[in-house]
């Protein structure tokens, strides 16, 4: 349990789980937009659903996709960040070993 809540406090996991329940909720106001829409015969009626659900769900839904595919951008571009990092110390490392093994001969 204590494993569960230590993933779940990683704020790249908690961001990620937050913008995917706003996506899900997007997904549910369409739905509900569209079960208003198809349970009522006159268009006039149509609207009001049309617009609360159908509308607020796909802005809400291409609002949370936009966050997490921006999100998910920079915590790829950190990783790389700190690949390259580790990279340059290693690279600094050898150099440095083999400079003081040239320095003895």
């Amino acid at each position: 349990m204590d494993e569960i809540w230590r993933v779940l406090r990683d704020p790249r996991v908690s961001t990620t789980l937050v913008l995917a329940t706003l996506g899900v909720g997007g997904l549910v106001l369409v739905a509900l937009g569209w079960r208003g829409v198809a349970a009522t015969l006159y268009v006039a009626l149509q609207l009001p659903w049309l617009v609360s659900g159908a509308f607020a769900g796909i802005a809400l839904l291409g609002f949370a996709l936009g966050l997490l595919m921006t999100h998910l951008e920079r915590t790829e571009a950190a990783a790389e960040r700190a690949a390259l990092a580790e990279l340059q110390r290693d690279a600094l490392r050898l150099l440095s070993a083999a400079s003081r093994k040239a320095a003895r001969s």
